[in-house]
């Protein structure tokens, strides 16, 4: 496997140097890579993009879960109060949540 590496590597060199064109170079390489069984080509290594940093600022899980938790309690009350039957109210604003939660999820897959 190395000799067949250094000869690519020779034709590369070749290639940069102007001996051979460019599709002179790819037929070579080609030949030479239909020798050898099963030659797998690697595409280039690209280093993988950097994390973006957390602000500390933003509530965490538990600080969300609790903004999610007080919303649909005061959302749960102003609506009995509107509709006037306060299982009703929570039955609506249950829904509601349901569907936010799912669209979140459906939004995190694709």
């Amino acid at each position: 496997m190395t000799a067949i590496f250094e000869e690519i590597r020779r034709l590369e060199a070749a290639r940069k140097k102007g001996w051979i064109s460019a599709s002179e170079y790819a037929v070579a390489k080609g030949r030479l890579l239909e020798t050898v069984e099963d030659a797998t080509v690697l595409p280039p290594f690209q280093a993988a993009p950097q994390r973006r940093a957390v602000s500390s600022d933003a509530p965490g899980p538990w600080g969300l879960m609790l903004i999610g938790l007080l919303g649909a309690g005061v959302l749960t009350f102003i609506a009995g109060q509107v509709i006037g039957d306060l299982s009703i109210a929570f039955t609506l604003v249950a829904s509601v949540f349901a569907a936010i939660v799912i669209a979140a999820f459906r939004r995190l897959e694709g």
